[in-house]
Formats: C-alpha cells, structure tokens, sequence
C-alpha cells in the first residue's frame, strides 16, 4: 500500500500491519514455532476477527505426526523449502500461502477494518508533510496502546510455554500471565487443570521432543482461539492515542 497522508491514520496503520504479516507469509517460515508467533500477531493485528475454522485448522497441523513422518500439508506450505521434510514445490507452496491469505487473512482484515472504522479519530493537522498523525510515524497496534499491551503478555505466554514452564509450581505463575494475555477469556477451570492432570502437567514441563510437540498442539489448539476472543473483546473497548515515532533531525548547516 502505497504510504499516504490520511486525516484517520488509524485504518492505515491497520493496514500497514496486516500488509507486514502478508509478506511475511508469502515468504514463508523458518520453523514450527516461526509459523505459531506469527499466527499470535496475526489475531491482534485482525483485532480478533479469524474465525474459529482458523484455529481448528491450524491446531490439525500440529496434531502429530503422519505415517509418513512428515509434516502436514498446510504446515509444510507455511514452511520455507529446506525446512521442510514433505515433498512439495516451492510453487505449489506459494501459491497456497497465498490462498490462505487471499480466503481467510484478507476477509478477516476486512471484518477488522469495518469495526475500527466506527471508532476511528479524525485528525486535522495543519500540514500533512510535518503531522504526528500519520500512520508510518504511529508506535501503536491500530493505535490503540492496550491492544500492544496484550501483545507482550500473549508473546510472553507462548514462549514461556513453548520453552517448557520450570515445573508444576511453574504452571501457575503461567497461568496469571495466561489470564492476562487471555484478556479473561480463559475458562475459569483452566489453569487448575493443567496443574491438577498429571499428563498435562508432564506436557507443560517436560523437556523431550514429544512434549515439546505436543506443547504446540496445546497453544494451537487450546490457548489460540480463547487469545483470539480476548483480543476481539478488547479491541472493542479499547482507546485510540496517537504516539507518533521520534524522527532524527536533519543536521544544523553552519
């Protein structure tokens, strides 16, 4: 999208976000764990609105492991070429990162968009070349500071878990980052269980391949979709507050 001066800064900056992340997708991904911390900026920069067939979907491809002993399809697709361990042209993968984008990303953008629109600040600046209102100059997720702030503790609460939590005690200090980064959503139950089920409590902590892949499934299937509708409940909520970038000055000429 071409950069431009626009007295509602706030939509640009959406799109600015989700036009980041796409070309992160169409470039694929390094890894497993690259594929899940993109999905997790994904819903708070499409303020909540992917749809649960997004999360069932993605949750299938990190559901073991198939007789062939490679990756799923859609994962393998996500992947960049030499990180993937299914045969599949690099073509044929970029064009179905693009179809993905093009069928879900893009219609949850649109669904983003027209909620934002109702709460966007109009701002009327003197000069559009010297404005803290444009949108390339904004610090914020759609500007609106509470939903970054949401980012950090969902961020945290992925790597945390993705690393393996120190050990049960560990699962309830997760689980308060969890409730925040959740914005409430998590099921009141939640955390008890996984520290009460001693499998779950094994797949939280353990340090051997299998539990770090079943932790995968676990944020996929699980954590993902309740994150999403915390973050669709904030950024219903939520504020906008422009905070525009420092910008260096150009040199004093003597």
């Amino acid at each position: 999208m071409t950069d431009q001066h626009s007295n509602r800064p706030a939509l640009i900056k959406l799109t600015h976000d989700l036009e980041e992340l796409r070309d992160d997708l169409l470039a694929g991904f390094e890894s497993r764990r690259e594929v899940l911390e993109w999905t997790q900026q994904l819903s708070v920069r499409t303020l909540g609105q992917l749809p649960d067939r997004w999360y069932s979907e993605i949750g299938a491809q990190f559901r073991g492991v198939p007789d062939s002993g490679k990756e799923r399809t859609l994962l393998s697709a996500l992947l960049i070429g030499r990180k993937r361990t299914r045969d599949m042209e690099d073509s044929t993968a970029a064009e179905l990162r693009e179809r993905l984008y093009a069928l879900t990303i893009r219609p949850a953008y649109h669904r983003a968009f027209r909620q934002l629109r109702a709460d966007a600040t109009e701002y009327l600046d003197d000069t559009e070349t010297d404005s803290q209102h444009t949108a390339d100059r904004q610090k914020w997720i759609a500007m609106r500071p509470a939903l970054d702030e949401l980012e950090e503790y969902q961020r945290t609460a992925l790597t945390d878990l993705l690393d393996g939590l120190e050990d049960r005690s560990a699962i309830l200090d997760w689980g308060n980052d969890l409730e925040q980064a959740t914005h409430g959503e998590l099921p009141g139950e939640f955390v008890a269980r996984a520290y009460r089920e001693e499998s779950t409590a094994r797949v939280l902590t353990g340090d051997d391949s299998a539990a770090a892949r079943a932790r995968e499934l676990f944020w996929a299937d699980l954590i993902a979709p309740t994150m999403n509708a915390g973050v669709r409940d904030l950024a219903g909520r939520t504020s906008e507050q422009p905070d525009a970038e420092k910008q260096e000055s150009a040199p004093t000429q003597l």
